[in-house]
């Protein structure tokens, strides 16, 4: 439970009320739904850097971290922190791998249901899979330079931990450029992409503990 509490933190985030402002609701989204199941079907890998600022209401100091991103079919997944310390999770062959400064822990997915919702929701948010998921009811906004998607889990225990994720594509190539993991509460954590490239080489031996 500590191990998947400290996953939380890390990864999921929220907003104390999602604010459209600028955005207006598509209301005819077939079309657009269609788009992004396409770019997603043909997306086999992703590699990016990020920058992450998490806002705790216990902190008055945002906290800010970077490192990169890969992705490879089917459900491949490394998140690697390298400030302002060194923390790797990966998602591999039905495995969860931490590698917290040296300190490697290996986990099942299929032993730990909250392991593997957290491993479905973090590919969903990035590859952009997401639109024929029946676990989320999904509305579709956009502005001038962005298409958000709004998703929220129909599961209630799912609910209780993440309350929704907000997705940003870029209205252009389809790319996710930012994420938002939304939970109840006050606290959020923003996380940009950057330098961002799809279906380049990628090695197995990225999504093991051993590159």
């Amino acid at each position: 439970m500590r191990i998947i509490n400290s996953l939380i933190i890390i990864l999921f985030f929220s907003l104390p009320t999602f604010a459209q402002n600028d955005f207006t609701k598509v209301l005819d989204d077939e079309v657009l739904r269609e788009s992004i199941r396409k770019h997603s079907s043909e997306t086999f890998t992703i590699k990016s850097k990020f920058s992450q600022e998490k806002h705790l209401s216990m902190l008055e100091e945002v906290v800010i971290s970077s490192g990169r991103f890969l992705f490879k079919k089917e459900n491949n997944i490394r998140w690697e922190y390298s400030l302002p310390f060194e923390y790797t999770i990966i998602v591999a062959n039905g495995k969860f791998l931490i590698n917290n400064e040296g300190k490697l822990s290996e986990f099942d997915i299929s032993s730990n249901p909250m392991f593997k919702q957290i491993s479905d929701m973090i590919v969903l948010a990035v590859s952009g899979n997401f639109v024929q998921n029946d676990q989320f009811n999904i509305e579709f906004f956009q502005n001038g330079k962005y298409y958000l998607a709004t998703l929220k889990p129909v599961d209630q225990q799912v609910s209780e931990m993440l309350s929704g994720i907000n997705i940003y594509f870029d209205k252009n190539a389809l790319n996710v450029e930012k994420v938002k993991f939304l939970e109840p509460g006050n606290d959020f954590t923003l996380i940009n992409f950057k330098d961002y490239q799809e279906n380049i080489n990628l090695s197995d031996e990225e999504f093991t503990t051993n590159k």
